[in-house]
């Protein structure tokens, strides 16, 4: 019996020993590039943690695996990018953060980091963002690595990465978020009602293939913009993506919509350019403010587009670009930039039907019809219109009737021929730009310069005159 007490104890010891010596003799990767693995380089938590019971706080958990895919052993360090104040906590290999250091992962093995995510009971769930961010940090040997967390906020809809196809969206009381994208696909329509608020995360997409109807009225927008609510970012652009009508897309109109802080406003990919020609447009605007976009406001190639009293402003590149030829009906609209939020050298508004190499040679023209009347083009530089985008290239040939009458526009060019009747360089006194009020005061450049192209009411539905000013 003694013996055999003695066997276990030197066996116990013989153990402990081995894996002391084991973790003592661990070799370390000091190599500054190594990189680890994870199992996922986004933390989803896709509950709305808000409706939780009142003073009851919502702890929801997820998890993720850091893999060392070396030989050796590395020490990693993590960190919570909002700290002390994130809405986030880690737990990584049993150790507990905003912050776990000198994380010990051996050669071809791996932890777990578990996060979880619990909020104040007695904050307002409505003073929450829509989206809830924040990151952990993972430090090894000095080379950091990010993963993304990201969690809803309020009690609101959310989209993610979702395909939507005959749907109305008409909830007025909880908005729509949509997180990466929402895709239209072809034959699909989704229908949105009056009243409606889109919010999108950065980099998020409505993707439309089908037909997108947008039915606002004048005192019920439906409105698209970031998922930012604070008000610093109340008008600031590129804080998502925007619009995208595929060339698939058909029979899409907007109507009272206010378009705001994104990439690109509405955009029309390309169409067969027969086809532009004979069919209906592919997207009809309305009654449409479009503002604050980092790049276009409205843009199209070969497309068929049709704008009616509508505004696009501030724009970081064009508030309208018509791209390798197509067709563009544009009445009673208004093209403005003056430069308060972007460094800009090209006119606001730009036709072209031409396409060039890189060398400024013409490889080909496409063709383009165009009618512009009653609108104010205007901005910043002394040139706020082009016929022809490419420095180098000139003015581009059009095919079948194209008008441009009737506008008030800023430009150094002499307009005859197919441009007619239109007034230059003189002031459309907005009231209030700053503020985005884009009517016109008594002195305005614009009153009654306009024909009569139908258009009976205005963009805030009043009844116009038979002599309409511009815009």
């Amino acid at each position: 019996m003694r013996n055999r007490f003695v066997y276990g104890v030197i066996l116990l010891l013989s153990i402990v020993t081995a894996m002391t010596s084991c973790k003592d003799d661990a070799t370390f990767l000091t190599d500054s590039n190594a990189t680890l693995n994870f199992s996922s380089d986004t933390v989803f938590f896709d509950t709305v943690f808000t409706s939780n019971m009142p003073r009851i706080p919502l702890s929801v958990n997820h998890q993720f695996v850091v893999v060392n895919p070396y030989n050796e052993s590395v020490k990693t360090n993590f960190r919570l990018s909002g700290g002390d104040n994130s809405v986030f906590r880690i737990n990584v290999d049993g150790e507990v953060g905003p912050e776990v250091n000198d994380i010990l992962i051996r050669g071809n093995d791996s932890v777990f980091v578990f996060v979880e995510l619990s909020v104040d009971p007695n904050n307002d769930p409505q003073s929450l963002p829509l989206i809830v961010r924040d990151s952990i940090h993972i430090s090894t040997n000095g080379n950091r690595q990010n993963v993304q967390l990201i969690a809803w906020g309020q009690d609101a809809h959310y989209f993610l990465r979702d395909t939507i196809c005959d749907a109305t969206l008409d909830d007025k009381l909880k908005p729509y978020v949509v997180h990466s994208y929402l895709y239209v696909p072809e034959k699909c329509t989704l229908t949105i009602k009056e009243g409606v608020q889109m919010h999108f995360a950065p980099r998020s997409w409505l993707y439309v293939e089908g037909t997108l109807i947008i039915e606002g009225t004048k005192d019920e927008k439906v409105k698209f913009q970031g998922d930012r609510l604070q008000p610093q970012f109340e008008e600031v652009a590129g804080q998502w993506g925007g619009i995208w009508l595929d060339y698939l897309s058909k029979g899409n109109r907007i109507t009272h919509a206010e378009i705001k802080n994104g990439t690109v406003g509405i955009y029309c990919d390309s169409s067969d350019i027969q086809t532009v020609q004979n069919a209906p447009p592919n997207v009809v605007v309305e009654n449409t403010e479009v503002r604050n976009m980092s790049f276009d406001g409205l843009s199209g190639k070969t497309a068929y587009i049709k704008a009616t009293n509508s505004v696009f402003t501030n724009c970081g590149r064009y508030t309208f670009l018509g791209l390798w030829g197509g067709r563009y009906d544009l009445k009673h609209c208004n093209f403005t930039t003056y430069s308060y939020d972007f460094s800009r050298r090209e006119p606001t508004f730009a036709l072209n039907n031409v396409q060039i190499n890189e060398f400024f040679q013409i490889t080909g023209i496409f063709r383009m019809v165009y009618d512009v009347q009653n609108c104010i083009v205007d901005g910043g530089l002394q040139e706020e219109v082009s016929f022809g985008i490419f420095k180098n290239v000139p003015d581009p040939v059009y095919f079948g009737d194209t008008l441009f009458n009737n506008n008030l526009v800023r430009t150094g060019r002499k307009f005859v021929g197919i441009h007619t009747n239109n007034k230059v360089n003189i002031s459309p006194a907005f009231l209030d730009i700053r503020q985005h009020d884009y009517h016109i005061d008594a002195t305005s450049g614009a009153i009654d310069i306009g024909t009569n192209v139908g258009v009976t009411r205005d963009f805030d539905e009043d009844l116009r005159n038979g002599t309409p000013d511009a815009g």
